[in-house]
């Protein structure tokens, strides 16, 4: 198997990924939407869950783990034990179905993954959790920083599963409460503490320098905050807002109408959405895109995640 990150996870996921997911033409309002369906076919939500199982370990692990993994244990060798691994070692212990995230937040770590082809992941969200009970980072479900040619990235991102509804109103909810100035650089020293990618080195210092000076200074929390937003501008650090909508709709009983449909929903949730001023208090360039994925039953697919979970020791 090759030695590249990129060229493993586009063949054991990409490659299915293309083939199980249907991508649309962006739409461009106030913010980006872009729409995604699964195929109108008999086995489309088992195409699903295996491929949100076969990303769990993807999802969990770094890309230097995943490398060194594979080396020593050969742990892609079995993607399916290896999530069963991932769930045992380091993701939460939900096994409930109504209540599970995992579909919606491996969804869109797949999504982030494919959509930066020239990047490297330089942290899992999942890694950072309590010994026994796995308490996850709670207020943002993708977590990492990323880093190409252009600079370095810190995606942020928002996961909601379920009926239409709810996934709208959530997703509103947290755009309107978890890019507050506080919550956010909150969240930006905790992954600066806890990160030793190599590739970050000096931004990392730089802000957890701040951490130090603040204690040294005594500064409160706005002039912390504020030396936290200089080193990221003077860094060119881009914020990135990826929110991923998953919900049940019927519109697969039509396969010859199925784009159509599709783009009704992604108009509905823009018309929607881009009628909402999000107060997003990050005081350097930021960009958010919304990810909408209708398909056919989310409980059917959470409930294949759930039977995977509880085949893991």
């Amino acid at each position: 198997m090759s030695n590249s990150y990129k060229e493993i996870y586009n063949k054991l996921i990409g490659e299915k990924f293309n083939t199980v997911v249907i991508r649309y033409s962006p739409e461009k309002g106030k913010y980006e939407y872009r729409g995604f369906s699964h195929h109108a076919e008999k086995n489309a939500l088992d195409n699903i869950a295996n491929l949100i199982i076969d990303d769990m370990i993807f999802y969990a692990f770094s890309e230097n783990e995943i490398l060194r993994l594979n080396d020593d244990i050969d742990l892609l060798e079995d993607l399916r034990a290896a999530a069963k691994y991932a769930y045992s070692e380091r993701l939460p212990k939900r096994e409930k179905a109504k209540s599970d995230g995992t579909m919606g937040e491996v969804l869109l770590d797949i999504i982030i993954q494919l959509a930066s082809q020239n990047t490297k992941k330089l942290i899992a969200r999942a890694k950072h959790t309590e010994i026994k009970n796995k308490k996850e980072i709670t207020g943002y479900d993708a977590l990492y920083f990323t880093k190409d040619a252009e600079g370095i990235s810190l995606w942020l991102g928002q996961a909601k599963a379920g009926q239409k509804a709810y996934c709208k109103r959530s997703i509103i909810k947290d755009l309107q409460e978890k890019y507050k100035r506080e919550y956010f650089a909150d969240t930006a020293f905790y992954i600066a503490d806890k990160n030793e990618a190599p590739e970050l080195g000096e931004l990392l210092n730089d802000i957890n320098k701040i951490c130090l000076m603040a204690q040294m200074k005594k500064w409160n929390g706005n002039q912390k905050i504020e030396k936290l937003f200089e080193v990221l501008k003077a860094k060119q650090v881009k914020i990135k807002i990826p929110c991923l909508i998953t919900y049940s709709q019927n519109i697969y009983f039509d396969k010859a109408k199925l784009e159509e449909y599709v783009e009704h929903e992604v108009k509905e949730i823009l018309d929607e959405f881009d009628s909402q001023i999000f107060p997003i208090e990050i005081e350097t360039s930021y960009e958010i895109v919304f990810y909408i994925i209708p398909v056919e039953d989310v409980d059917y697919i959470r409930d294949k995640i759930i039977e995977l979970k509880k085949e893991a020791i």
